[in-house]
């Protein structure tokens, strides 16, 4: 039994309702830095753990040089861009070990046991 053309009407009508939402949404999202670019500015030197996620100001600087000096370091150009690819993630799992860990108990020197 196949469904009614008027169902089948009214179906396509929301679908495209809903894919035009999510193109709006889309264009809000992608569009906000260019609403806001001092704001964005602003966030670039945050603390780091008020903005999960994002680069570092050490990040950004050596994705900067590495932009402008990238082609003069040759074989050492590939690694250089592995290790700045991986920063973000060292770091957060680094972060999250200090943070996961139980606190270390006072060490006693010997002196003040005697």
């Amino acid at each position: 039994m196949s469904p009614s053309p008027r169902s089948t009407l009214q179906m396509r009508k929301e679908l495209v309702r809903l894919r035009m939402e999510m193109q709006r949404q889309q264009l809000d999202y992608h569009a906000e830095p260019l609403r806001h670019p001092l704001r964005q500015f602003g966030n670039l030197f945050a603390p780091s753990r008020a903005r999960p996620g994002k680069g570092t100001p050490l990040a950004v600087g050596a994705a900067l040089l590495l932009t402008l000096f990238g082609k003069r370091l040759g074989r050492f150009r590939k690694l250089a861009l592995f290790a700045l690819e991986v920063y973000p993630l060292v770091s957060a799992g680094l972060r999250q070990y200090r943070e996961t860990r139980p606190p270390k108990p006072p060490q006693v020197s010997p002196k003040t046991q005697a």
